[in-house]
């Protein structure tokens, strides 16, 4: 029996492109978004970064927390907002990063704890009181250190954040 040969497509050529994430939401709250309306100071406390504006780079993700939210508020559809952000300005933020979730990634589960406990801010040292953008996990079950697996999220934490997703506002796609 002969086998076929395996094609390997390369990816895209890197060029620093944009990154697009995607805000799960409902309907209500699109306007807002989609007419550079990001207010992160109204994001709302004990959420795995703290207050903030939460996003996702997997749409799949964004449409679930939609629908559960739209289930939960009476007479809303869901709705996904995406942003189109440019990766440079994103890199001149102050950011803080997780790349990994698991049972014994001490530093995120500290982090998620402290957060998710109600902090007002990043435990930073004044005048900073949170990092602008937090990229990492989700927490599935945080007291037992359980994520998501195949999610994300990217919060946006203060007013130089709201800045960089105003500055193309978002656009419904669902």
């Amino acid at each position: 029996m002969a086998t076929l040969p395996v094609v390997v497509f390369p990816p895209p050529y890197w060029t620093n492109q944009d990154i697009v994430v995607y805000h799960g939401t409902v309907d209500l709250f699109v306007p807002p978004l989609t007419s550079g309306g990001v207010v992160s100071s109204v994001g709302k406390p004990g959420t795995d970064f703290g207050p903030g504006f939460y996003t996702t780079t997997v749409l799949t993700q964004a449409q679930m927390w939609a629908y559960q939210l739209s289930a939960s508020r009476a007479g809303t559809a869901p709705a996904v907002v995406e942003f189109t952000i440019s990766r440079e300005a994103l890199g001149a933020l102050q950011t803080l990063a997780f790349v990994r979730g698991d049972f014994q990634a001490e530093d995120f589960w500290s982090f998620v704890h402290y957060c998710r406990k109600g902090a007002t801010d990043h435990g930073r040292i004044p005048p900073q009181r949170y990092y602008d953008v937090v990229y990492g996990p989700v927490a599935a079950f945080w007291n037992q250190r359980m994520t998501i697996a195949g999610a994300d999220q990217i919060s946006f934490h203060t007013l130089a954040a709201d800045t960089l997703l105003n500055s193309r506002p978002g656009r419904r796609i669902m």
